[in-house]
């Protein structure tokens, strides 16, 4: 049953898909349509700001990275100096 119903959902939506990109109405596709509305009810200069403020954004977020990446130094070093030398000591023995 699961299978039937996957079947007809998928197929409703390519149907779907086709007459959107195909079907006519009032000479147009209704794609056609949506992207003529679309266009009309959209100020370009609004998509031109919110491309600059990604734009923007993601350039900070990589100076940030690189900045933190070319000043970062190395892990500290938690082992003291007994620690250093006990473990030297072991080492020295194995050999």
């Amino acid at each position: 049953m699961g299978v039937l119903k996957f079947l007809v959902w998928t197929t409703c939506a390519v149907g779907l898909g086709v007459f959107l990109a195909r079907g006519n109405v009032d000479g147009r596709s209704p794609l056609e349509h949506m992207e003529r509305t679309w266009k009309r009810s959209m100020n370009p200069s609004t998509v031109d700001r919110v491309k600059g403020r990604v734009g923007d954004a993601l350039e900070d977020a990589k100076d940030a990275v690189s900045q933190k990446s070319a000043n970062a130094a190395g892990p500290r070093e938690r082992i003291t100096a007994e620690d250093r030398a006990a473990i030297d000591n072991i080492i020295a023995k194995k050999k």
